[in-house]
């Protein structure tokens, strides 16, 4: 097999899916670093408690949020790639609907996690350095949290829908599209029953679409 003819679409799209996912993962054990030793992980901790740990993490902060978003943006080639096998293969429309949703939902998260990539360690600095929390700080958070909801409703709303389209092609096994329908809502349903979903979940069944492609 020569090497052009092994990168096709479909293998290219589940080595972008993989990397992408394992990205994210990899930016999620980084911010699971963020805590002092033996103590409990900087997600859930107050606001002065998490600005404590930010400012004394601040090289970790930095690296996981870009991975993240590094990890974001692979995924999303990854899944345009596949909507566009999925179109080529006969899905329905609606696959477009997905990739869409997906697009606007990253867009929000990289918001989000621009977001901690500046305002953050800024605050960090600036609680640091004076012991009061900048004020703009709390309503920044509260919107930077609302993007973050947005995002997972989108994602796993998306998964669900390229899962439909899996199902109508049978470009995948029709498991793996019964799968992701279930995985997408089970994931909103988390989410509304916990009023949140870490993100890493979001990316797990990406990794087992990439691992089909290569495979097909």
């Amino acid at each position: 097999m020569t090497g052009l003819a092994f990168w096709s679409t479909s293998r290219v799209a589940g080595v972008l899916l993989i990397l992408g996912s394992l990205l994210v993962l990899s930016a999620a054990g980084s911010y699971g670093s963020v805590r002092d030793k033996g103590g409990p992980v900087i997600f859930g901790q107050p606001p002065r408690e998490w600005l404590r740990l930010v400012f004394e993490h601040q090289a970790l902060w930095r690296v996981a949020s870009i991975l993240f978003i590094a990890g974001v943006i692979t995924t999303l080639l990854g899944l345009a790639l596949l909507g566009s096998l999925l179109s080529k293969a006969g899905a329905p429309n609606f696959v477009q609907v997905g990739l869409v949703a997906y697009v606007v939902g990253a867009v929000m998260f990289v918001i989000n996690l621009a977001a901690r990539l500046t305002v953050d360690p800024w605050a960090a600095k600036a609680t640091a350095e004076t012991g009061v929390i900048p004020d703009v700080y709390a309503p920044l958070t509260m919107w930077i949290g609302a993007l973050f909801v947005i995002f997972t409703i989108l994602t796993f709303a998306a998964l669900a829908i390229y899962g439909g389209a899996v199902l109508a092609t049978g470009l995948l096994p029709s498991w793996a599209g019964w799968l992701a329908i279930v995985y997408g809502l089970g994931g909103l349903g988390l989410l509304a029953a916990i009023r949140d979903a870490p993100p890493f979940l979001h990316y797990l069944m990406p990794i087992l679409l990439g691992v089909l492609l290569l495979l097909a």
